[in-house]
């Protein structure tokens, strides 16, 4: 508690925890207490061994060495027993052959007996393999050795090769039944390339354009807001800017974010002022690419983070830091006496000296590795309605520091919004705590929103939020980005009702089917505008979810799920993520071997067909099964019915239900022959699965397909996956 009556409570969570061994970027200094936990703290208990894993070989051979063992003391015993009762014959010790004895005490059957057990086992020691052991790991060293120096194995982009770190498990990669991936970064690269776009029912596709004529120096030369942001990434240098788009974002400004509603007649038909819908339309696609700018968690820097703070607390510039300062005011210096160019006009008021209607003149689509030269005299011509009146050069003013941005951000599909953003003028320019700035191209300046809350994502929601203030109007806007499937269910009403919304809403739903089908993944925006004491009565639960003691992220994401609902759509975003090298290839290889390859992946069911598709985990001639239930009913209903028509088709196949099931129009030579089928599982449809009473039912139904895909799949959803098999079909699986 804290506060002048120490009644304001602070909540504290795993993010305010700082673990030893953590790594801090872009913070100067921290406040903190420090805690000793002693052998409970993670470094302490990741210190430990590693768990020792057994290959089914090794743990095979220990098997049988027990039997070897308990075969040696069975002969030993047996031997034994059968030396007393030899000796035991004999009355007279004298006469005992080739064992003299010294005493009559030592002629003792029990005790001779007793003795030969333990010579026995000298002699029948060599039943147990010793020397086996040291075979398998002189052959384990040499397996181990030509993994690591396999030319096939080395990848050129890194330099580096393979390195294998288990020795024990090695033969185990020859055995594996099963393979469960995901698909990001598993699968594919996880370098997301904004693609395309649909803002309140139009789409807006972004091709990649190659200029031939442009050579490196000339494309260095300019300034490119794609490849200057992140010198780690150059995806985005190739995106071709959409020309309506770039007019409307350009005059984004606050008076033009403000709410405005669009009256309809009381007949539900069109609206009542064409003009005003086309007004709503430029306002979405500025909220569009605002909310893409800022819902996020992403960290603006403009250099690597090597600030430096000394025992005081006064933090140094690093020494390239202070290379690029004196480099700066040198040539400041020789721009003018004071550090200005004379020829340029302030900041604020270059959004008035730009008219408008200007902005409205067709224009030449211009490309991301040129989308600002034409301010700097490269492409645009002296025509140019952005240039200024002498040396045009709106780059070199309102755009020169955009060219040093680095963007830092935790998840890739957030990197990609923010440089598509950046792209276009809306640019974020810097994220402290409650404050985001944010570069409007309309205001020709930077503008600082109140960040009030992040509704952070979980797999549960599956959408993220944040709730920030309008710093002209002081209006509560909440921002929210995730699943279609999550977002589309929590619009407002009017989605449904109302035939020009309706009509935004089936436009928008056709765009996300086709971005799904081209492989993209697939995030839906939209934005609500709060009232004040539905807000206030909202933050009070906020804050007291964020202070429980017990089930505290449950209750905040159900204060979470509260608020957001009532939304108005947007738009949606394709981003692409592509295979990495190999990939198909490797998945052909893998299902040639007769290994079951499973992908168990988050994104939206048609994204993970054509993924599964593009991979070769699907070939055309396999007849698809797709299962979405929205009970445990349906869903056993589903399964039997499955199960059924492929037990017809094993005993007698039937053409014609497999040309209805496919979709194709094969001959019925060609679909007469052994069917194969490959199965698809939407997230929702897997939790009825994974029930006891239908699990044994879903685990015969994919022993007879060849592929398995997963999508909307949780995490925890995909453990149980794994699990199943492993428990059940007590088959080695591999999973990645």
């Amino acid at each position: 508690k804290h506060g002048p009556d120490r009644k304001k409570k602070v909540p504290l969570n795993k993010d305010n925890l700082l673990l030893r061994g953590c790594t801090i970027r872009n913070t100067d200094f921290i406040e903190g207490m420090v805690v000793y936990g002693g052998h409970e703290t993670k470094a302490m208990l990741n210190n430990r061994s590693p768990r020792y894993k057994r290959s089914k070989l090794e743990r095979r051979i220990n098997r049988d060495v027990i039997y070897c063992v308990v075969l040696l003391l069975l002969m030993c015993f047996l031997s034994a027993i059968m030396s007393a009762v030899w000796l035991g014959a004999f009355e007279d010790s004298t006469i005992v052959p080739f064992i003299p004895f010294e005493s009559e005490e030592w002629y003792n059957p029990y005790f001779q007996g007793f003795v030969v057990f333990f010579t026995y086992i000298i002699l029948f020691q060599t039943v147990i393999p010793l020397a086996l052991y040291v075979s398998i790991e002189l052959v384990k060293l040499g397996q181990v050795f030509f993994i690591n120096y396999d030319l096939d194995l080395y990848y050129e982009k890194c330099d580096k090769r393979m390195e294998c770190r288990a020795l024990n498990i090695t033969e185990d990669l020859g055995q594996i039944d099963y393979i469960f991936s995901d698909k990001t970064g598993t699968l594919t690269e996880n370098e997301m390339e904004f693609k395309s776009c649909t803002i309140w029912g139009t789409d807006y596709p972004h091709a990649p354009e190659f200029d031939e004529n442009i050579d490196d120096s000339e494309t260095d030369s300019r300034y490119s807001i794609g490849t200057n942001i992140s010198k780690s990434s150059s995806t985005m240098e190739n995106l071709k800017i959409e020309p309506g788009l770039f007019r409307e974002v350009m005059t984004m400004s606050l008076r033009s974010l403000t709410n405005v509603e669009v009256t309809v007649d009381s007949s539900g038909g069109r609206s009542t002022n064409y003009n005003e819908m086309e007004y709503q339309k430029s306002q979405k696609i500025q909220d569009f690419f605002l909310l893409m700018a800022i819902c996020n968690t992403v960290v603006v820097t403009t250099h690597a983070h090597e600030d430096l703070m000394d025992e005081s607390g006064i933090v140094h510039l690093s020494p390239e830091e202070e290379k690029q300062e004196k480099r700066l005011s040198k040539l400041n210096g020789k721009r003018n006496g004071n550090g200005n160019n004379p020829h340029l006009p302030p900041i604020n008021n270059i959004s008035s000296k730009v008219p408008v209607d200007s902005l409205k003149k067709p224009i030449h689509p211009p490309k991301l590795t040129d989308s600002w030269s034409f301010a700097n005299g490269g492409s645009g011509g002296r025509d140019s309605p952005l240039r200024t009146p002498s040396e045009g050069s709106l780059a070199g003013s309102v755009y020169s520091d955009m060219a040093k941005i680095r963007f830092e951000a935790e998840s890739p599909d957030e990197l990609a919004l923010v440089r598509a953003a950046a792209t276009y003028g809306c640019c974020l320019k810097k994220r402290s705590h409650g404050k985001v700035t944010v570069h409007l191209p309309g205001e020709g300046a930077e503008v600082e929103f109140d960040l009030l809350h992040i509704l952070s994502f979980d797999s549960t929601r599956k959408r993220m939020s944040v709730i920030v203030k309008h710093p002209m109007t002081k209006e509560i806007i909440l921002l929210t980005k995730g699943a279609d499937s999550q977002v589309l269910s929590v619009l407002d009403k009017k989605y449904k009702e109302i035939e020009p919304y309706k009509k935004v809403l089936e436009e928008t739903e056709k765009h996300i089917y086709n971005y799904a089908v081209q492989g993209l993944r697939t995030l839906v925006l939209a934005k609500r505008i709060l009232h004040k004491k539905e807000y206030k009565r909202w933050k009070k639960k906020f804050l007291e979810a964020e202070a429980a003691m017990q089930d505290r992220e449950q209750k905040i994401m159900d204060v979470a799920c509260d608020i957001e609902k009532d939304f108005e759509l947007l738009g949606a975003t394709g981003i692409e993520d592509k295979l990495q090298d190999g990939v198909p290839e490797t998945i052909k290889k893998l299902r040639d071997a007769g290994i079951n390859v499973w992908v168990l992946t988050g994104d939206k069911q048609e994204t993970a067909i054509e993924i599964a598709h593009s991979s070769q985990l699907f070939d055309e001639d396999q007849l698809m099964i797709k299962l979405n239930a929205n009970d445990k009913e349906e869903t056993e209903a589903f399964l039997d019915h499955e199960l059924g028509e492929i037990e017809k088709d094993k005993k007698q196949p039937r053409p014609s239900s497999a040309r209805r099931r496919m979709g194709s129009t094969k001959s019925l030579r060609g679909v007469t022959q052994k069917m194969e089928y490959a199965l698809v599982v939407d997230g929702k449809t897997l939790a009825f699965c994974l029930e006891k009473s239908l699990e044994k039912k879903f685990l015969r139904l994919t022993q007879m397909c060849k592929s398995v895909v997963c999508c909307r799949a949780t995490p925890i959803q995909k453990g149980l996956v794994v699990k199943l098999v492993m428990d059940n079909l007590k088959k080695l699986s591999l999973a990645i």
